[in-house]
């Protein structure tokens, strides 16, 4: 069973296996007919040497009848019955009793039809008595007997006895049964024969069939497999040994051209995948391939570090929403899948906010624009994002805050126009009056006006520096009266045109941090509510101590926000400003940012119609943390 099996498993054993079969059958075929020939042609043999005998028989028994010699007759076949051939013999009358036979058992027997194997209950095709002989061979339960059933006609010499021709055509049966049984062993030792060198021819032709088969068909293609197992398994180099111009050759030629345009085409295609992962690689932000099934195809190093590799775990082996934190696809209803956008006919691109989770494990804000793709190889719909990580963007630069003083141009153009306005009138007044001679203590006023002039100057740039310088490397004493004092005063000339009324409430409020930052945090807050009132009303800033925290409380009269609104205005890019502008997003992005870099928090209260409120709340400075400051500023504090 082990050998036919491993035979099964290769093309080569079934073959043999199909031959084998055929071969056994065909021979198994053959050998049934010539069994069959060989012993119906022993059997005709043993028939006509029966009927030979039987016309000896014949012959001896009339010759004794004649003679009326009924004693040598009963010896005639009482010694014919000895023969080690011959079962029995009788001598039947034609109204079917024996008369004589081999074995006195027989005697006045009657003959059933039925024994003479040839006859049937109903019909009996020879007759009775027969006219003709007949030799039959049948099974017995001594074994196979061939019987001759042979009619003794009447004749002249006869009718004394027996009566006319006529009347009497037949004086009686012979009956002889020969036994047969060596036929058949004679056959089977002639089939045994036969099937032995059958058997032999046959083995003797396996083996010629499988050198054949084995050396110019098996062997070849098990070359060819071979070279194409290694060729699979990313070996492009395996080549096919060529073994003449048969088919098998062609196939092999034909396999190694092929084999040659693969290797050419993976290194094409190698060369095309490192130049497009290269391509996306520099672009930098986070790039990935979104398959429909929601798995991640492809990625850029940008991608990989927003989102790095855990163990067991990598970006390509994880679904979109992974990078979430879900293990299920986003609700529709809670996050905006592009995939599933795309999925209902839109077909430009989408941009859009979410949240990540970042490298710490913490929420990481992403902007992403994401655009429909159809691969070209198997026509499948993809989605391409780039990511931007906002974490980075709500970063305070020196050129974001020179962006911010830019806003502030007109209200500082204005506050330093008016005394350089009064600048150049005192100095017309004293060249006219030095002109005509007037007295010096005249003169003297003008300068001194002049000087007030260039002090209110002086004032304005010396707020603007306090801005626009970058902080410093170590925090120090901030009083947010003073702050505030000074950031209302560049933004009151922008209130005043847009019809805003400033309210102010200062108290001293100290805290340990970078003034820069104070005043960006200000004008960002006052900023935000001046959008808040396209059509005027009022601002109140307030300054103060609350237990052990410093207040910085900033209240409008404008349109208010909903609860769903306050939910997402710290979010990056996020704008929905009451005079029906787009503004950047990033104004109360970066007051949280810095509340929170100094230990902070921020509150807002706010309702439809009703304005809004921003408290801020920072700690108050220990003690010994007061050592760095000036003395003036020691004074101050103690004084407030």
């Amino acid at each position: 069973m082990v050998l036919i099996q491993r035979l099964k498993g290769s093309v080569g054993g079934r073959l043999l296996l199909l031959l084998a079969v055929l071969l056994g059958v065909s021979s198994a075929v053959f050998l049934a007919l010539f069994i069959r020939l060989y012993q119906d042609q022993l059997a005709e043999e043993r028939r006509a040497a029966s009927h030979q005998l039987s016309m000896l028989f014949q012959a001896a028994l009339e010759n004794a009848m004649i003679k009326r010699d009924l004693p040598g007759l009963r010896d005639i076949l009482r010694r014919l019955g000895r023969q080690p051939e011959v079962r029995q013999v009788m001598l039947v009358n034609p109204q079917g009793v024996v008369r004589f036979a081999s074995h006195r058992r027989l005697l006045e027997k009657r003959i059933d039809r039925e024994e003479l194997a040839f006859c049937k209950k109903d019909a009996c095709p020879l007759g009775w008595p027969p006219r003709k002989t007949y030799t039959r061979l049948f099974e017995t339960g001594k074994g196979t007997v061939l019987r001759t059933v042979k009619p003794i006609r009447n004749k002249r010499i006869c009718q004394a006895c027996h009566g006319p021709l006529t009347k009497h055509p037949i004086n009686g049966v012979l009956i002889a049964d020969f036994d047969a049984s060596a036929l058949k062993t004679q056959a089977l030792i002639g089939a045994a024969g036969l099937a032995g060198a059958g058997a032999l021819v046959m083995i003797v032709t396996l083996l010629a069939a499988w050198w054949f088969i084995h050396g110019q068909l098996l062997s070849p293609l098990q070359a060819l497999a071979d070279a194409a197992t290694r060729l699979a398994g990313g070996d492009f180099s395996a080549r096919a040994p060529v073994r003449g111009d048969d088919e098998l050759g062609r196939l092999a030629r034909s396999f190694n051209m092929m084999a040659e345009k693969v290797e050419k085409l993976i290194h094409r295609l190698s060369a095309h995948d490192a130049f497009l992962q290269a391509l996306i690689d520099a672009v930098p932000e986070g790039i990935r391939v979104i398959g429909p099934d929601y798995r991640v195809r492809m990625v850029n190093r940008a991608y990989r570090a927003q989102h790095p590799e855990t163990e067991g775990s990598t970006p390509l082996s994880e679904p979109c929403y992974a990078a979430h934190g879900g293990t299920e696809p986003c609700a529709h209803s809670l996050v905006t899948c592009p995939l599933e956008v795309f999925r209902n006919g839109r077909g430009e691109p989408l941009r859009l906010l979410h949240t990540h989770i970042g490298p710490d494990g913490e929420p990481l804000p992403v902007e992403i624009v994401a655009a429909p793709l159809i691969d070209a190889n198997t026509g499948e719909p993809l989605v391409v994002e780039a990511i931007r990580d906002l974490s980075k963007q709500i970063d305070i630069t020196q050129e974001q805050r020179l962006a911010e003083l830019g806003q502030l141009a007109a209200g500082i153009s204005h506050e330093i126009h008016n005394p350089l306005a009064s600048v150049r009138l005192g100095l017309s007044a004293m060249l006219r009056a030095m002109e005509r001679g007037r007295p010096p203590a005249e003169v003297k006023g003008y300068l001194e006006r002049v000087e007030t002039a260039v002090d209110s100057c002086i004032a304005v740039t010396d707020r603007l520096l306090r801005i626009s310088m970058p902080p410093s490397e170590k925090p120090q004493l901030v009083d947010l009266a003073t702050v505030a004092d000074d950031v209302l005063s560049l933004l009151r000339f922008e209130a005043e045109k847009r019809g805003v009324i400033l309210h102010r409430r200062l108290k001293p409020g100290r805290i340990l941090g970078h003034e820069s930052d104070m005043r960006m945090l200000l004008i960002n807050l006052v900023q935000n509510a001046f959008h808040a009132m396209p059509h005027g009303g009022a601002l109140t800033v307030r300054t103060g101590t609350e237990g052990d925290e410093a207040l910085l409380d900033v209240i409008d009269t404008g349109c208010g926000m909903d609860a769903e609104t306050r939910k997402f205005i710290f979010h990056p890019f996020f704008s929905r400003r009451a005079d029906g502008k787009h503004g950047t997003g990033l104004g109360l992005t970066i007051c949280r940012a810095i509340v929170e870099r100094h230990g902070g928090r921020i509150e807002v209260f706010s309702s439809p119609g009703k304005g809004a409120r921003f408290l801020v709340r920072f700690p108050l400075p220990r003690r010994g943390h007061c050592h760095g400051a000036s003395r003036h500023d020691e004074t101050q504090g103690v004084a407030s």
